[in-house]
């Protein structure tokens, strides 16, 4: 089985104006509202793959409730936990002028360790040897530092893998519990090594430190010019195609699906590196928060490149 987990849900409203004047009035249009969050737009890129998850999450008051009416009507299981004050409304501002997009996102509601306590029960009741556990995104105010390391070490106490995507203390953390798979990118990498990394030789020293700790998979994505992937065996540098992105959001989550879906069906971490590079591209040719079809991504594999570094 597999379970999304988002720990901080919100309501993504799109905006669309012809210039963003700061420091003055401006009027736009609500174009498109979508349900937001890591771990929710993984499980949809999952789906477009034929895959099935299971939506985990906090949801509070009347955002939360229509963003698990509206997961569910489209066809998405959602297992809440219901927790106090208002999930978040984040805002996509883009402007016809120039294409540029600008995002305003909320903190979200503030919350304790009850919230913790809550997720922990869930992992318990409900996870078997092998279920995957994908951990994405920003963690609610209030909640530990050490949140996600908590949960990747509950997770395969009870014979889960861990799969984390996140930033920060959290992701400092988190990597150090030794998930299966850690996909990040470039800033997040210097997050880790409390540096700037400058080139690609310092990018494998920091897979390589991955490797050392003992994670199955660990991913550094580098924007348009692909991403480096290392298991146990070898490092991988993977170039991506040139496209006409429209957007940078939700890249990472279609890595992320693509990740997902060839460790489930026993696929090489070549074959692994080159679909997923392909589905990020594919995610950022996409309008707004729209997921890439499988068969865009099909059509780009053959267009990424793949050196074995070691």
């Amino acid at each position: 089985m597999i379970y999304t987990f988002t720990a901080n849900p919100s309501l993504d409203k799109l905006y669309v104006l012809n210039k963003l004047s700061i420091g003055q009035y401006n009027r736009g249009q609500v174009v498109q509202y979508d349900t937001g969050g890591k771990g929710i737009n993984v499980s949809r890129c999952l789906k477009e793959l034929g895959e099935k998850s299971t939506i985990v999450g906090y949801f509070g008051g009347s955002t939360g409730d229509s963003l698990i009416e509206k997961l569910t009507s489209q066809g998405y299981e959602v297992d809440p936990i219901h927790i106090e004050g208002e999930s978040r409304s984040n805002i996509t501002l883009i402007e016809n002028i120039n294409g540029q997009m600008t995002k305003l996102n909320e903190f979200g509601p503030a919350s304790n360790l009850k919230a913790l306590d809550s997720i922990i029960e869930k992992i318990e009741k409900r996870t078997k040897k092998g279920d995957i556990w994908i951990l994405s995104g920003s963690v609610l105010p209030g909640l530990p530092i050490g949140f996600y390391a908590v949960l990747i070490n509950k997770i395969q106490a009870c014979g889960g893998l861990a799969f984390l995507d996140s930033s920060g203390m959290w992701l400092i953390y988190g990597y150090q519990a030794i998930p299966f798979v850690v996909r990040i990118n470039r800033n997040e990498a210097e997050t880790v090594v409390g540096k700037k990394i400058e080139s690609k030789e310092e990018i494998i020293s920091t897979l390589r430190m991955f490797q050392n700790k003992g994670l199955g998979i660990s991913i550094i994505s580098l924007d348009a010019e692909g991403a480096m992937f290392a298991d146990k065996n070898a490092i991988l540098d993977v170039s991506a195609p040139s496209v006409a992105a429209k957007t940078v959001v939700g890249a990472g989550d279609a890595m992320m699906a693509m990740i997902v879906h060839g460790h489930l069906h026993n696929w090489p971490l070549e074959k692994i590196a080159q679909w997923s590079v392909a589905a990020g591209c594919a995610s950022v040719m996409k309008e707004g928060t729209s997921i890439a079809e499988f068969e865009l991504i099909q059509a780009l594999v053959g267009e990424v490149d793949l050196r074995v570094i070691d």
